[in-house]
């Protein structure tokens, strides 16, 4: 049961990382106008109308899909966390993941409507993305080379707190920082969820049960 508990919930993370790529894919093309990936925000895309006014329905309606489904998956990942109680720091995993799908559904609020509201969401998400990579990096300390989890802890750190620097001071480089932040995030989600695959069951403390 637990093994197959971690497999499942290594599968919901690839297929959320994926459809995070596609949503944001999908709704640059759809968007309402040219999309300029260094300038613009991935807000813009979730937004009801573009900056220069003109309808944004079709990258929208995809963003708020792709959006909702990322919740969703987020929300099975937190209850296979608070499933099996013998999963390391099991309880602090579910509310992480349970804030990223609150995040996620958050998120899909239009920027152009409540810009608060649709941050609340973004941050919500970001913190729990963050969060979780961060804690999967510590675990797995031991059990890989110390210079790929310095190498990862680096890139996660760095490119996060950048984007937040960047954004609280408003600073016009924000949303090329924005994009680093993200590849920041799905490079260490995708590259720790990884490492349980290449170990035996039992023998790495990412998803699995605690040493009886």
């Amino acid at each position: 049961m637990a093994e197959l508990i971690n497999k499942e919930i290594s599968s919901l993370f690839t297929r959320l990382i994926l459809l995070i790529g596609v949503t944001f894919t999908l709704s640059m093309i759809l968007f309402g106008e040219s999309f300029s990936f260094w300038n613009s925000a991935f807000s813009d895309l979730g937004s009801t109308v573009t900056p220069e006014g003109k309808s944004n329905s079709l990258a929208c309606a995809t963003f708020i899909i792709g959006m909702v489904i990322s919740g969703t998956i987020f929300f099975m990942i937190s209850r296979l966390f608070l499933k099996d109680k013998e999963i390391v720091h099991h309880r602090l995993k579910f509310h992480l993941s349970l804030m990223g799908s609150i995040g996620c559904f958050v998120f899909i609020f239009p920027h152009n409507i409540n810009n608060d509201i649709h941050m609340v969401g973004a941050a919500l998400f970001v913190a729990a993305v963050w969060s979780i990579g961060t804690l999967f990096l510590i675990e797995t300390r031991k059990t890989i080379a110390r210079e790929r989890t310095v190498l990862l802890q680096t890139l996660l750190q760095s490119t996060v707190i950048a984007y937040a620097v960047t954004y609280f001071t408003d600073l016009s480089v924000k949303n090329i920082a924005q994009k680093f932040a993200v590849f920041g995030l799905i490079i260490v989600l995708k590259s720790a969820t990884a490492y349980r695959a290449k170990f035996e069951f039992g023998k790495i403390a990412l998803f699995n049960s605690k040493d009886k």
